[in-house]
């Protein structure tokens, strides 16, 4: 018998596309109006201390999906978010809601993403915020990697992942080290 541990459970995703006509900052920080297009996906799931499929969990560099999220709040715990997350009855639930749109410009499609997790908005304005969106690029991969999606649902949860990626690769870019 074969048991597939995620790590995940209770796993519940919406995604809500519309059109819209508005302004916009484009790629080269001017206002723009336009059509642009907006997607909103809300993942709910509970995490859990079981293993990863394929993962091993005695190796040093093994940590579960709960181990992690919980470390990467420790680290920001100077931030409103990390306090009421880590004060809830059920820490290891999750509720994240990215908002996105795109808009096609001459100067390339313009995206922006952000994100709220468990009721609090999450930009990245500090680099001790970078493990909690390492964290969740990883849970939204194991989403993909794990779980029996459908099209529509799969292409949001990519979404979701790829602007996870770009928000922290464009705020590291930005970093003055």
């Amino acid at each position: 018998m074969s048991i597939n541990f995620t790590g995940i459970k209770n796993l519940n995703i919406r995604a809500l596309r519309t059109p819209g006509y508005g302004f916009y900052l484009n790629n080269a920080n001017q206002l723009e109006q336009g059509e642009k297009y907006y997607t909103v996906v809300n993942l709910k799931a509970n995490l859990d201390g079981t293993s990863i499929q394929g993962e091993d969990i005695f190796s040093e560099n093994y940590k579960s999906h709960i181990t992690q999220y919980l470390e990467s709040l420790q680290k920001m715990k100077h931030f409103v978010l990390s306090q009421k997350i880590l004060q809830m009855d059920e820490p290891g639930q999750i509720d994240l809601i990215m908002k996105h749109f795109m808009a096609p410009d001459n100067l390339g499609e313009v995206n922006q993403a952000s994100f709220i997790l468990n009721g609090q908005e999450i930009p990245i304005v500090h680099r001790n915020i970078l493990p909690l969106y390492s964290c969740l690029g990883r849970i939204t991969r194991d989403v993909l990697k794990y779980f029996d999606l459908g099209k529509e649902t799969r292409k949001s949860v990519q979404l979701m992942n790829n602007s996870i990626t770009r928000n922290a690769e464009e705020f590291i870019e930005n970093m003055n080290l």
